[in-house]
């Protein structure tokens, strides 16, 4: 298929049956692009809030061929919207409609502006100009590169939304402009991911996504993707492992910004592999360090990063850190990510993030080791572990002074990790939320319809609250937590409104282990007032048991 930049598309056109998008042909795209442009017609400011993402090309291809500014607002919360159309511009998603009343769709301007907004490493909205012109050149290095790996007509399908630079690339405007179909629906379980893929198809994700494959087995040759994108943060070593295994196919990464588009490309097939600039992207080395970059669809044509990077002899670059997280203790210059790096190496660290507020601080998720340490010596015998491992290798102004441990570092949307995030862990607010921060609940990875309820695949995390005491050495899952789960899985998926139990009967056949993929089928039998659970491993029957139901709330 040939590509065809985005300004021209609907002017030059596709064959009218070429797909789009779930069953859409290139005609009836067209024509609903041309209904909801005239609709638009008048608007002076567009805000893209469709979900989906077969209206979301409508919506931003109407809104640009209808003359209007068009920004691309972080989120469609409530006061996000609120803070956005202050100034009079309108929500445009729902009230996109099939075809109507249509107009000429003649080429657009290239340097047609488009407002994104990134929250960078402080949580700090910022808001970045890009042109379409810029978008389209991205498309089209990406194609240059990526086109080698996923066929002509691959189907892309995400579980990244496209409220961002990334995603609005990579899961809509790429397809768009090479003639790759997508699909509509951006999928939140991998579940429904996992069973929409086939061979040859493309998945656009991000480590916020791919280090949550734990328990998922590899998926036949028949489903494998030919490319798993990944962007947003670097994945860790482990992640790109497991997503190799299960995919079929080593992970892409994809790196850059909002407000250089993508720059650069990487595949785990691997470890740490350098970053390879895309066609027509030069990346270089600034006196201080930084990255500096020249592209087309670069504002400016050139950009410094606050990334330190090295040259690779292979041509590409290697990133350090960041030069905004190079933080002064004492008179001395610290490195947080060398901090960071350190505190992983040790076999009683998972992951860790190092930050400077009054004083160098640290939070740790503990290793399965460290965990078993921390509950044995408390957090502050614990910390005071980790300062003297660290002391080996850094001055003693290196050394954190506070600590957080956590079972997760907290993650934005792609998996990137921002600096108020973090921070926020040290106020005097969330230190009674540190002891509960671990999770009561299983990861729920998949949900089916039974036809007298239904079942869904659970994930349980070794770090449980509920394994306290259950038992050193060998964490079961306690059979109280198993019903409290159903009771609690029924109220949301079932609509029961479980208020007391008036009987319950109960039997456990195997014990029930963290770290574990597991089935619940939950079946409800109104007549009776009953509720029947049943926990599964495999074929094999861990527990089961029924619930008798005092009251039903309405």
């Amino acid at each position: 298929m040939t590509a065809i930049p985005l300004s021209r598309l609907l002017a030059v056109g596709r064959p009218d049956d070429a797909p789009v998008a779930d069953g859409v042909t290139f005609a009836r795209f067209r024509a609903d692009v041309a209904g909801n442009a005239a609709r638009l017609k008048g608007c002076r400011r567009g805000l893209l809030v469709a979900p989906d993402g077969y209206w979301g090309a409508v919506g931003l291809l109407a809104l640009l061929h209808a003359g209007a500014e068009v920004t691309i607002p972080p989120n469609a919360q409530p006061g996000t919207l609120a803070a956005l159309t202050a100034d009079g511009a309108v929500p445009v998603g729902d009230d996109l409609r099939p075809g109507g009343e249509s107009m000429t769709l003649s080429p657009l301007a290239p340097e047609t502006p488009l407002t994104f907004f990134t929250s960078g490493s402080t949580g700090e909205p910022k808001r970045v100009v890009r042109t379409l012109g810029m978008l389209e050149a991205e498309a089209l290095a990406t194609e240059a590169v990526l086109g080698r790996l996923a066929g002509p007509t691959a189907r892309v399908h995400a579980t990244v939304p496209h409220q961002h630079v990334y995603g609005l690339n990579f899961r809509l405007l790429w397809p768009l402009v090479t003639g790759r179909p997508f699909a509509s629906a951006m999928h939140e379980l991998w579940e429904t991911a996992l069973a929409a893929l086939d061979a040859g198809s493309v998945l656009v994700t991000s480590p916020a996504h791919l280090t949550r494959l734990a328990g998922i087995a590899p998926l036949p040759p028949s489903r494998r993707p030919a490319l798993v994108l990944s962007a947003g943060a670097p994945l860790p070593e482990p992640a790109a492992r497991e997503a190799a295994a299960v995919f079929g196919t080593p992970v892409t990464e994809i790196f850059g910004s909002t407000e250089t588009g993508a720059i650069a490309h990487r595949r785990r097939d691997a470890e740490d592999p350098s970053w390879r600039p895309l066609p027509g992207v030069v990346a270089g080395r600034t006196p201080d360090g930084r990255l500096r970059v020249g592209a087309t669809h670069v504002e400016g044509r050139e950009h410094v990063s606050s990334d330190l990077v090295e040259m690779a002899e292979d041509g590409g670059f290697r990133v350090l850190g960041r030069a905004d997280r190079i933080a002064k203790v004492e008179g001395k210059r610290v490195s947080l990510p060398e901090v960071e790096a350190q505190l992983r190496r040790s076999p009683l660290v998972a992951d860790a993030a190092a930050l400077m507020l009054e004083q160098l601080c640290a939070v740790v998720v503990p290793s399965a080791e460290g965990a078993a340490r921390l509950a044995d010596l408390g957090a502050f015998r614990f910390g005071r572990l980790l300062r003297r491992e660290l002391s080996a290798v850094q001055e003693p102004a290196g050394l954190p002074r506070r600590w957080r441990f956590v079972s997760r570092l907290p993650d934005g949307t792609l998996g990137k990790r921002r600096q108020a995030d973090i921070a926020a862990l040290f106020q005097e607010t969330a230190l009674s939320e540190i002891a509960t921060h671990r999770p009561t609940a299983p990861d729920v990875r998949a949900v089916r319809p039974l036809a007298d309820g239904v079942e869904l695949d659970l994930f349980i995390p070794g770090d449980l609250a509920q394994l306290d005491g259950h038992f050193p050495g060998m964490p079961i899952v306690p059979g109280v937590a198993q019903i409290d789960w159903a009771v609690m899985f029924a109220n949301a998926h079932l609509g029961l409104g479980i208020e007391a139990a008036q009987s319950l009967q109960v039997k456990f056949r195997r014990v029930t282990v963290p770290d574990t993929l597991v089935t619940l089928a939950l079946r409800h039998a109104p007549a009776r007032r009953r509720l029947t659970f049943e926990y599964r491993c495999g074929d094999e029957t861990l527990s089961s048991g029924s619930v008798g139901m005092e009251r039903i709330a309405p």
